[in-house]
C-alpha cells in the first residue's frame, strides 16, 4: 500500500477517535471512550501522571458525574510517524451556568500521543491539556 493511502486511513483513524471519544464522554458511555486508551497512560496533567486502563476509567467516571458538561474534540493537526501519532487540537467544554443557565465555554489545547498495535488499532498512551492563554508582546 502506499505511504499516502496509510496516512489517509492513519488520519482518518485518529478523527474518528477523537469524535468517538467526545460522543462517549457526552453520552456518558465511559466503555466508548476507554477502548482507545492504552493499558498504562501518562496524563502529564495530573499529580500522579501514570495510570492503569482501569485508573483511567475510573478518572473519567468520576469526571462524567458533573452534569450538564459536554465536550467537543476537534483535532487541528495529526502527525504519523510509523507506529507514533501526535495528535494536535482543541477542546471547548460547556457548562450550564448555575446563576444564568447560560452556557459557560472553557477552551483547552490538547496533545496526545497514540501507537499503533500490532492490530493495527491506534491506542493513546501519553496526553496533556491546558487552557488557552492570551499572550501579548512585550511593548518596547
Amino acid at each position: 500500500m502506499p505511504a499516502d493511502d496509510t496516512e489517509t486511513t492513519d488520519v482518518a483513524a485518529l478523527r474518528h477517535m477523537a469524535r468517538e471519544f467526545a460522543e462517549g464522554f457526552n453520552s456518558g458511555d465511559v466503555d466508548r471512550l476507554m477502548r482507545f486508551y492504552a493499558e498504562r497512560y501518562v496524563d502529564v496533567n495530573l499529580r500522579i501522571p501514570v495510570q492503569t486502563h482501569e485508573q483511567r476509567k475510573a478518572y473519567y467516571l468520576h469526571v462524567m458525574k458533573s452534569r450538564g458538561i459536554r465536550l467537543d474534540v476537534r483535532p487541528d493537526e495529526i502527525i504519523v510517524e510509523g507506529d507514533l501519532a501526535f495528535v494536535r487540537g482543541t477542546i471547548l467544554i460547556s457548562r450550564s451556568d448555575a446563576n444564568s443557565g447560560q452556557p459557560d465555554t472553557t477552551e483547552l489545547r490538547y496533545l496526545e500521543i497514540a501507537r499503533k498495535n500490532s492490530n493495527g488499532a491506534w491506542k493513546v498512551w501519553w496526553g496533556m491539556d491546558g487552557a488557552v492563554q492570551e499572550y501579548e508582546p512585550a511593548r518596547e
